[in-house]
Formats: C-alpha cells, structure tokens, sequence
C-alpha cells in the first residue's frame, strides 16, 4: 500500500511538472489578445464598404436578444486552449444604436446595463438586454372600443441601411414562452415587418422593423387610451 501510494504521488508530481513546461492560455490571456487594439466606438467591420446585420429576438413588448458579427473579435480556438466563447462586460464592445422610434424621448435608447455578451471565436457576439418597450396604444377603432392598437418602430439612431441592417431572427414574434396572463389586457394579434425610411437630408435608407400590437381590454371601465 505504501509502495502504491509512491508511485501515484511521483506520477501526480511528474504530470505536474510536464504541464508546467507547456503554456497554456487561458481566458485572461485571450481577452488581453482580442482587445488589445480594440475601439468599441468604431464600426467592427474588415472594409468600411460592408454592412453589419443585427438580429433581433423580440418577444411581445420586449428585446429577448440581439446577435451581431464584430470582424474584430475573433481567435483560432487552437490556439488558445480550445476555448471558443468569451463573455465579457458589454460596455466593452461595440453595440448597436438600436432605438425605439415610437417612445418617449428619455426612453428610446436601449439602457445602460451590467449584463454580459458573449463573444464566439468566429466574431459572433450575443447581447441579452433588459429592456422593456413602453408604447402609447390609442383605440383601434371608434366602434371597436375594446381594442387598442400599439405601432412599435426600432431602428438605427445613427447608420444608415448601407452600415446597419436590423432585422428579426425569425418572420414571426417569439410567442413560445409568452403567458397571457396580464388581468387588464389580452393580446389578439402581433404582426411584424420591416420598412425603409428616407429623409430629406440623406440619400441612404434607414430600415426600420414595425411591429402592430393589438391588445383586447378585458374590462371595459378601463380608459380609453392605456401606456403598456
């Protein structure tokens, strides 16, 4: 037993000793890689020409989530110990200025928030923001007076179509884990597309993703014009 015991303690020391000799990086090594000349203010594309497409997840009256390609922030796995994701504070890549057209002023752009992204090895990168969007619903109708109706908009604050292309990840809105259960309002429909807005001042394009809410009251002493 105690010859046993040797043996196992010389070849734990033995491994020890070899592992030591090999330079393993780990993730710290990897973010001082990645980061090491980037700027989160500038567009992450290869060539100034190409356009980066952000998808997002919407569930009903929220951003689930939003993925990118960021051409800056990608790495061989090999060669950094196999690790292929990174999660990292999000003040610290490059975001999207998505906005919420159809709000108030002070609530348009997405907050501040301490939640992480997570960065892939091929430059994907995933953001899940807590975000809530409020939007005033005036009356479907004169003579539908249950029915409200909410016209969402989301778009670029800043980029044109040519630097910025939103889109949904899916044709439909994410109503899988959705529960119905608000005792004021049930939702009857949810439909979304995307549109192309131009102005005065720009020749470009600025897309833009509508989405139409219509909300049912379930109790018709409610006023006639609700924030949700």
């Amino acid at each position: 037993m105690l010859f046993l015991l040797a043996a196992l303690g010389c070849f734990v020391a033995s491994s020890v000793t070899n592992v030591s000799a090999i330079r393993v990086y780990s993730e710290r090594d990897l973010r001082r890689h990645i980061f090491a000349n980037y700027d989160k203010f500038v567009r992450p594309v290869s060539h100034p020409d190409n356009t980066i497409t952000v998808a997002a997840g919407i569930t009903p009256l929220s951003i689930r989530e939003l993925k990118w390609n960021d051409d800056f922030l990608k790495w061989d796995p090999s060669e950094f110990n196999n690790i292929t994701a990174l999660r990292v504070p999000n003040n610290l890549v490059w975001k999207p200025d998505l906005a919420i057209y159809t709000t108030s002023p002070d609530e348009a752009l997405f907050p501040t928030s301490n939640t992480n992204a997570i960065v892939y090895h091929n430059g994907s990168v995933l953001w899940v923001p807590f975000y809530t969007i409020k939007s005033r619903c005036p009356l479907l109708k004169k003579q539908e007076k249950n029915y409200f109706e909410c016209v969402i908009k989301i778009g670029s604050w800043t980029y044109s179509g040519n630097l910025l292309n939103p889109q949904l990840q899916t044709p439909e809105v994410d109503l899988s884990n959705f529960e119905d259960s608000n005792p004021d309002w049930k939702l009857v429909t949810i439909k979304s597309d995307r549109q192309s807005k131009f102005y005065p001042c720009c020749p470009e394009d600025y897309p833009v993703m509508h989405f139409n809410v219509t909300l049912k009251r379930r109790w018709p002493s409610m006023s006639m014009e609700n924030e949700v």
